[in-house]
């Protein structure tokens, strides 16, 4: 991508601590895909960015391209997930970093997290995104009681080799 200022709407899945004030955060994102930002300075008391870069905050983000990373230049917060699943949104965010092709528009996937938010239903997420990533089939998903989707879904990741 050129330089230039790119924003987008996006979940925090995971934030690192590092040197003396700064983060790596790992956000989901609807137009970019998975993507790490470096958020220089960003654990200071006196940063305004800091107030909005907690664990499953939703917000837009403002990032530039660096030498070697994407950078973190602005954030607005859009709500917080934290508490509405706590568990559950804990094992989706970890099941998109894990299946997750990395950076790329994924609208389908996108889509498919923002109807969990919404409706908390974690089996249901697990099979959408298992369709959009080609490990089942979408019309099985429609045709298949709930007890037997889990199984699908298990199948599905064990055959994914992930």
């Amino acid at each position: 991508m050129s330089n230039g200022l790119y924003q987008t709407e996006g979940i925090i899945l995971n934030s690192q601590d590092q040197g003396e004030a700064d983060k790596v955060l790992t956000i989901y994102t609807k137009e970019f895909g998975m993507m790490r930002l470096f958020a220089r300075g960003t654990r200071r008391a006196s940063s305004k960015l800091n107030k909005f870069l907690n664990l499953f905050t939703y917000g837009k983000f403002g990032f530039v391209s660096g030498k070697d990373s994407w950078h973190l230049i602005d954030a607005e917060d859009l709500g917080h997930f934290d508490k509405i699943f706590e568990p559950e949104f804990g094992r989706v965010s970890n099941f998109i970093k894990r299946f997750s092709p990395g950076e790329g528009k994924e609208p389908k996937l996108w889509e498919a997290f923002q109807d969990f938010t919404r409706s908390g239903d974690e089996l249901l997420f697990y099979a959408k995104a298992l369709a959009v990533l080609g490990y089942l089939d979408e019309k099985e998903i429609l045709d298949i009681s709930r007890e037997n989707l889990s199984q699908f879904i298990y199948g599905a990741i064990a055959r994914s080799q992930l």
